[in-house]
């Protein structure tokens, strides 16, 4: 999927490849000394016992600790932390200086401070401990920068989201939104800011997991932004939904096609990307609908759908 320009899904691996050799050591063993804001798509190469271990995408608005900076054939490389949204998993690799931006240390709190401030369960020193936190920067217009929080631990039944928005010169716990955690994944899988309605109000993309039964479970995109005491949803569409606990009696094909989605038998994948219009950018999902039969592995049939979602004044319109 991904968007113009990005390639939303949204942690997955890059199509393209870094190639560079190894860089000092792979774990850092001081404290960071800054911040890296990345401002587009950008690959973070692993490395295991310092051979390349292949490119992972980390979304455009998150904001990472750099422990060093280190020049090597040409290029200036920045030596990060990420959380990987996939199996909630810190990572240490390599990205180009040219993809990120240098932030102060001092400009945003530390994980304890954050965790002091949200107060309850992450006063535990345990729990505290076990807690990973992945971080992204949403500009609020005049504002200033709102500090969106993910946050998950494996002693918690559910990880949380949180934005710590600008209040007198600080940033303050503000809206606030809980996901389930099972399967070795907290809720969320991918993440990125855009500014989409282009009023300097950047919005969350995310991608989220869903299961209501066996065999009826699927991945919704979803995009959010910050609304005074809440994260609104703007839009919410599937970009894989299964559905195949059941079957119909027989081989029914509604129009239009996207309203096949989730229906008993049907299997949906697709993509998003953003189709420019003015200042706005109005979500794309391109894909398909496969129906499905019972004892066939194939699909019999597979419908096309490419639909584009405007924006309705106060919302983009639904897929379905």
């Amino acid at each position: 999927m991904r968007r113009a320009p990005l390639p939303l899904a949204f942690l997955v691996l890059l199509s393209g490849c870094l190639h560079f050799p190894a860089m000092g050591k792979e774990t850092p063993k001081e404290n960071p000394i800054a911040w890296g804001y990345v401002r587009s798509q950008a690959g973070v190469a692993l490395k295991t016992n310092h051979h390349q271990a292949g490119p992972v995408r980390v979304g455009r608005g998150a904001l990472v600790p750099v422990w060093k900076w280190e020049d090597k054939q040409g290029k200036h490389w920045a030596h990060v932390r990420v959380i990987r949204l996939d199996n909630l998993q810190p990572v240490d690799g390599w990205i180009e200086s040219t993809q990120i931006e240098e932030v102060a240390l001092a400009k945003f709190p530390t994980d304890a401070v954050l965790l002091r401030q949200l107060g309850g369960e992450f006063l535990d020193d345990y729990t505290s401990a076990h807690t990973q936190i992945a971080r992204f920067l949403v500009q609020e217009g005049s504002s200033g920068q709102a500090l969106i929080c993910f946050l998950s631990s494996p002693v918690l039944a559910t990880a949380r989201l949180v934005a710590f928005v600008p209040a007198s010169g600080h940033l303050v716990p503000g809206p606030s939104l809980e996901f389930p955690a099972a399967e070795m994944q907290a809720g969320i899988t991918m993440a990125e800011v855009r500014d989409l309605l282009g009023d300097g109000n950047e919005c969350l993309i995310t991608r989220e997991p869903f299961r209501i039964a066996s065999e009826t479970r699927g991945v919704n995109e979803v995009i959010r932004r910050i609304e005074g005491p809440e994260f609104r949803v703007l839009w919410k569409a599937p970009v894989e939904y299964r559905s195949l606990d059941a079957y119909p009696a027989r081989l029914k094909v509604l129009q239009p096609a996207e309203r096949n989605i989730g229906e008993p038998g049907t299997v949906a994948r697709g993509e998003v990307t953003f189709r420019q219009q003015g200042s706005l950018y109005e979500p794309v999902w391109k894909g398909a609908v496969e129906f499905y039969v019972p004892g066939r592995e194939e699909p019999v049939q597979s419908l096309p759908l490419e639909k584009v979602c405007p924006w309705n004044g106060t919302r983009f319109q639904p897929l379905q």
